[in-house]
């Protein structure tokens, strides 16, 4: 199994400024905001993150996000929950599709 060896360089201030106004804004629009904030949170841990001295650089635009969250959010609406776990896998699918290394 590759193994590589992993660093963060994040700050708990760093993070709590970043989750406060994603936080602010979701809020403000009724959570219409929230996949531009998943956006903005999962960029921020990408740029403080490497792998082996390599740069993670997260690509990915709430723009274009917002069509598949909101099917996530329908279907797991309409299924009282059960989609879930479903919607989740897809978002996570979604983040490595638009993770890579900057060089």
């Amino acid at each position: 199994m590759p193994s590589g060896k992993f660093d963060f360089k994040g700050s708990g201030l760093g993070l709590f400024w970043v989750w406060l106004w994603t936080s602010c804004v979701t809020v403000i629009t009724f959570g219409l905001f929230l996949p531009w904030a998943a956006t903005a949170q999962i960029h921020w841990i990408a740029a403080n993150t490497t792998i082996d001295g390599r740069k993670l650089v997260f690509e990915g635009s709430g723009a274009g996000f917002f069509l598949q969250w909101l099917i996530i959010y329908i279907l797991t609406a309409i299924t009282l929950g059960i989609y879930t776990p479903w919607g989740i896998c897809r978002v996570m699918g979604w983040v490595a599709d638009n993770l890579h290394f900057s060089d």
